[in-house]
């Protein structure tokens, strides 16, 4: 039915603008999204790319006792640029796999829901440590570069700050006159495999390698607390801490001698032992109706995070590319006019190194810094179409150079 149609969308149900596409008494399907794409000028080319465009498919099917229960499988789209490399020379083809594929999925879970007991979901999903830095990532084209959220240069799945893969959450929201409380749990069993090589470990000329399956990411555990305030158009304030625990550990390291023209392996019984965890947290506030709606909005995220960010390949000498940081985002906007069609925003992304260990063990400069300042324009054509204008000015250092540039960008979406 609708009312299980009305909810936020990052917590299993569709929003207000999803298009049913069956109901009834026993169900209801619903499919939502948007297709984004923007011609980008950035690192000396212009060129058309896809935006953060996706798919989203939904079922909700209430059960006894005022349950909502269904499930959500969200892909995001590349249209605009799905061809692979063309290699003119060399007899190796690129496989399927190593291509960029069109259509990838970005979340697929089951939920239940009540208004008692609270909403559980399983599967990949917004984590809860989302539920705070979300309220910063609001730009059309870059952003939540400095939150903690995306760790790792991915999706933040792995870390479980991101869409959170093979998570199981609780998520409880209680309601007073002056605003609404909510709690979110989240516990993941899933790991993934850490590819590890250090070299120099065992004398000049060697290379240390953690066996397939040895090393990896281990239990995940998460927690946020949020507040939204009726205080004038809006207050709301939150936290939130990750916690996965990085297993570096081996009975049977791979020893490689490296002097020759190809590595030869000399030992595989090698132990080692540099297990820690990778955490973050984040605090988070915001006054205003929401991003790009009517009035000032104003969102900041500050972040503090262990291991929980990782430095270009080649950029330090040894195993210390996982370092410690500290960053913060800003999102600001103010919009008006007819129908709240003209918004200006703008704000940054800040996140430098906060590990002397490794900035020690940096090639060049003395520190990670990334810093991006943005300035755009939006304009709504309607409810389900926006055109944009965005532009990034880079202030990194050579360390995080790899990772943002300046960028003027056009674009436009349509929602479905």
């Amino acid at each position: 039915m609708l009312r299980s149609l009305i909810a936020v969308t990052g917590m299993g149900a569709a929003s207000a603008n999803a298009l049913p596409i069956y109901q009834s008494n026993e169900v209801t399907l619903y499919m939502e999204g948007y297709f984004l794409a923007h011609m980008v000028n950035t690192y000396g080319d212009t060129q058309m790319q896809d935006g953060a465009s996706r798919l989203r498919i939904g079922l909700n099917v209430p059960a006894y006792d005022k349950w909502d229960t269904g499930f959500n499988l969200e892909w995001g789209i590349r249209a605009i640029n799905s061809a692979q490399n063309v290699v003119i020379q060399g007899n190796q083809q690129a496989s399927p796999g190593e291509a960029q594929q069109s259509l990838y999925l970005r979340q697929g879970h089951l939920f239940a829901k009540h208004q008692k007991w609270g909403d559980f979901i399983a599967g990949k999903q917004w984590a809860v440590y989302y539920d705070v830095t979300y309220i910063t990532d609001w730009y059309n084209v870059s952003g939540g570069l400095a939150s903690g959220t995306y760790a790792l240069g991915t999706d933040g799945g792995i870390t479980g700050t991101g869409r959170a893969d093979s998570a199981v959450t609780w998520r409880k929201r209680w309601e007073f006159e002056a605003g609404e409380f909510q709690v979110g749990l989240q516990y993941a069993a899933h790991a993934a495999d850490l590819e590890i090589r250090v070299t120099d470990f065992a004398g000049p000329n060697t290379l240390l390698e953690c066996p397939v399956g040895d090393c990896e990411y281990g239990i995940n555990h998460g927690i946020s607390l949020t507040y939204r305030a009726d205080i004038g158009e809006g207050l709301f304030v939150g936290m939130a801490y990750n916690r996965v625990k990085m297993d570096i550990a081996s009975q049977h390291g791979l020893i490689y001698d490296t002097s020759g023209i190809r590595p030869v392996l000399i030992s595989d019984d090698t132990a080692f032992n540099a297990s820690s965890n990778d955490w973050t947290t984040a605090f988070g506030a915001y006054y205003g109706k929401g991003a790009y709606q009517k009035g000032l909005y104003a969102a900041l995220v500050v972040n503090r995070s262990q291991n929980n960010e990782l430095a270009p390949p080649g950029s330090v000498t040894g195993i210390t590319n996982f370092f410690d940081a500290k960053g913060s985002e800003a999102f600001v906007s103010y919009t008006w006019g007819a129908h709240n069609c003209y918004s200006l925003y703008g704000g940054y992304n800040i996140m430098l190194s906060d590990d002397a260990g490794f900035e020690a063990a940096l090639v060049e400069d003395d520190e990670y810094r990334l810093a991006e300042y943005y300035i755009g324009f939006q304009y709504l054509w309607n409810e389900r179409v926006r055109l944009y204008w965005e532009n990034g000015i880079n202030d990194s250092n050579v360390v995080a150079a790899p990772v943002i540039d300046d960028f003027m960008a056009v674009g436009i979406r349509i929602d479905i």
